[in-house]
């Protein structure tokens, strides 16, 4: 089925970042930074199906020049921590043909990032032969300054507003489903969180490249051991919350079947004889609970079978909660450990993520 992962990072280079060496990496090409002179080659990569630039109609015409468009970031940018660049990684519908993925991509890029004065460097990468054949996935390289005739501009920070985040992936989620909807697919993807879809299931996070590199080399990472115990309490709570709803339709049924075997008073009794009866029963059960109490019979004795039946499903029940909750507990202990907060939403950030500067940047596939 399709998935949804949309992640946006910034290209900075108080990370010890380059814009071109990111450019050179997601292009599979050999770039060279007119502002040092440094070259950057990724010419040997592979996996690239498809590469081009978009820019707003007002722009340049060395804004289609990869090489001279990240050159000029570069030097747009005096201070040393600068952000240079705006990166987002999107998961392409594996369901879709190549050609309909491509299309895709630059609709979206076109209507959401060109024509709001942004210039976006584009390369979508196929699934690399270790990984998993499903992987198809964009590179989207972003200006973050606003660009004219002369060249860049002033930064535009509404584009770094979490408003802005979420806008673009709305957007994703809709123009992909549209995109399956069109080519006779059933799968759907959607943008929110698990939590704001009600589905209690914690989210793994993204190895970052790093860990995946240590994992394709048959070596264990700390972010997979951490993203195998998420899925393992994953299942552990899925498996209890189907062991709570089997209790409940059992103890549904047996108070259905109790009903059945107690039978209705009829509304032709008469009030008076109805009271009698009562009477009666309560007499008969105080008098039968007085012999069970000298004859020395248990209590538990006493109890009808369903009654006594669904109080010990109640407490089992009550037992799955118990254990449900320590499960929930245990999901926490693990936000903790990642470094994650109840306001992320699975959108959290670790080393991996920010590691790859200039010449170490690797393929997230």
């Amino acid at each position: 089925m399709a998935i949804f992962h949309f992640s946006a990072k910034m290209v900075s280079r108080a990370k010890g970042q380059s814009a071109v060496a990111k450019a050179a990496y997601n292009a599979r090409d050999q770039l060279t930074n007119d502002q040092t002179g440094e070259r950057h080659d990724y010419s040997h990569g592979s996996g690239l199906t498809f590469e081009g630039i978009f820019a707003p109609k007002n722009a340049p015409a060395w804004a289609k020049d990869r090489e001279k468009l990240w050159s000029e970031v570069e030097g747009a940018e005096k201070r040393k921590d600068a952000q240079l660049a705006r990166s987002i990684d999107i998961a392409l519908p594996h369901e879709l043909t190549e050609d309909q993925r491509r299309q895709l991509v630059t609709d979206y890029v076109r209507e959401n990032f060109a024509r709001k004065g942004m210039v976006a460097d584009v390369a979508i990468h196929a699934p690399c032969k270790e990984g998993d054949e499903r992987n198809h996935h964009a590179h989207i390289l972003l200006t973050t300054r606003e660009i004219g005739p002369e060249g860049f501009g002033k930064k535009v920070r509404d584009w770094n507003s979490r408003e802005q985040m979420e806008s673009w992936r709305e957007n994703w989620a809709r123009m992909a489903n549209r995109s399956l909807e069109r080519h006779g697919h059933e799968a759907r993807i959607d943008h929110r969180s698990l939590e704001a879809q009600g589905i209690d299931r914690e989210p793994t996070t993204h190895n970052g490249p790093t860990a995946t590199q240590m994992e394709r080399e048959g070596g264990a990472s700390e972010r997979g051991d951490i993203n195998r115990e998420i899925e393992a309490q994953n299942e552990e709570r899925g498996r209890l919350r189907e062991k709570t709803r089997e209790i409940d339709r059992e103890i549904a049924a047996i108070r259905e079947q109790d009903g059945k075997e107690t039978p209705p008073e009829t509304a032709k009794t008469h009030p008076a004889e109805n009271a009698i009866h009562k009477t009666t029963d309560v007499m008969e059960k105080t008098l039968d609970a007085t012999l069970d109490f000298f004859l020395g019979v248990p209590p538990k004795a006493m109890k009808a079978p369903a009654r006594q039946k669904t109080e010990e499903l109640e407490a089992k029940r009550a037992h799955t909660g118990r254990r449900y909750e320590q499960a929930k507990a245990e999901r926490e202990a693990l936000r903790e450990k990642l470094g994650l907060t109840r306001g992320s939403k699975g959108r959290g950030r670790s080393r991996d993520d920010d590691e790859g500067g200039r010449d170490r940047e690797r393929e997230r596939d």
